[in-house]
């Protein structure tokens, strides 16, 4: 008799109770070892090597208003300054560069104490 013929013959034979504690077994075997497998992964990713730099602690400095700058008026000096703040709160498109805010004209108002953009001027 053929072998696989043999193995399906015999599992047809087998209790059905049986064969779904057989099922459900296996299921959390492979289960166990995937979450494991995933979880070995993922605290290797985590670990940080000596030498480098948490992305939460990195520091950016960009230009913030200190008054509010109305729509149309030249900015000033004594209106803005540079602060150095979390890289990850900083805008992706925020004004690093005191020169090249002075003596620009943004096209909406801008409140105090926020971020200067690229965005926050007219092309």
């Amino acid at each position: 008799m053929n072998p696989l013929r043999a193995l399906f013959l015999s599992l047809a034979k087998m209790p059905p109770t049986l064969m779904l504690l057989i099922i459900i077994g296996l299921a959390v075997i492979i289960t166990m070892s995937v979450t494991n497998t995933i979880g070995n992964e993922e605290s290797t990713r985590r670990e940080i090597t000596p030498g480098s730099v948490d992305p939460s602690q990195k520091q950016k400095n960009v230009v913030y208003t200190l008054t509010y700058i109305p729509a149309g008026a030249k900015i000033e000096q004594k209106q803005v300054a540079m602060r150095s703040m979390n890289e990850l709160d900083a805008y992706d498109d925020a004004e690093v560069s005191l020169a090249s805010v002075l003596g620009a004209t943004p096209s909406k108002p801008i409140p105090a104490h926020v971020q200067l953009r690229k965005s926050d001027f007219a092309p």
